[in-house]
């Protein structure tokens, strides 16, 4: 058992966390959160254009929004039916992991936000704004922004990870579906939120990050103990 887990983290924990400081370095040594900012706003004439759009600012941010947050809703009901409905009682805990992972991801997201005050690219003089412009980790001391990171709105769709861990549950292949699904739909309210000039590329990688952590925390709190968990990378029941 102790191999297992240990397997199950290296893959699920150790790799995640080197990919996420390597990735965090890059940024950093090439300056990419500016080289991208850079191009989106000269892509728009110097000005960000794509603020305002029905296309970016209605369908995408806010409607992005509003789908995440209705597919959770739809999760709760699955949780609520399954409290009274003897066929799906085995599906209790595992929807409750997958609600409280939704939730959690989320207003961790926004507890950073509100707590941090790091600025948005539209503040900066360079963009637009009124900030002398300075690069993240500079933010992290400076603290006068309006709160953009991490990023919110790419985590209506990377909080989604949690699907890849409720599947692994279940030992179903369609786990890689969800995560693939959660991946996608982050990377477009992320690239999204770049061209509006609300957020860096730095800003989504550790919201991604942020939400793939919690959700492997709180599956180890929910299922570490559990006869059903083996920990592998590949399978999750015992035989």
């Amino acid at each position: 058992m102790m191999l297992e887990k240990t397997a199950f983290l290296k893959y699920h924990y150790q790799y995640p966390l080197y990919g996420l400081l390597a990735l965090s370095a890059l940024i950093i040594i090439f300056n990419l959160d500016k080289t991208l900012a850079d191009y989106f706003y000269h892509l728009q004439g110097n000005h960000w254009l794509w603020k305002n759009t029905w296309l970016a600012e209605t369908l995408i941010h806010k409607g992005g929004r509003s789908l995440s947050i209705l597919l959770a809703l739809l999760v709760l009901l699955l949780l609520i039916a399954s409290g009274g409905y003897a066929p799906w009682s085995s599906l209790r805990k595992p929807l409750a992991y997958l609600l409280l992972a939704l939730l959690g991801g989320s207003l961790l997201v926004s507890s950073l936000k509100a707590s941090l005050a790091i600025s948005c690219p539209w503040e900066f003089d360079i963009y637009g704004g009124h900030l002398p412009y300075a690069n993240l980790v500079q933010q992290l001391f400076q603290r006068n922004g309006a709160g953009c990171f991490p990023a919110g709105h790419a985590s209506a769709g990377y909080c989604w990870v949690a699907l890849y861990f409720f599947g692994l549950y279940f030992q179903s292949p369609l786990r890689w579906l969800g995560l693939g699904g959660a991946l996608l739909a982050g990377i477009i309210f992320g690239i999204t939120q770049q061209i509006r000039g609300a957020h860096f590329i730095s800003h989504d990688l550790w919201t991604l990050a942020i939400c793939w952590f919690y959700c492997l925390a709180l599956y180890l709190v929910f299922f570490a103990r559990s006869r059903h968990t083996q920990f592998t990378p590949i399978a999750i029941r015992e035989q």
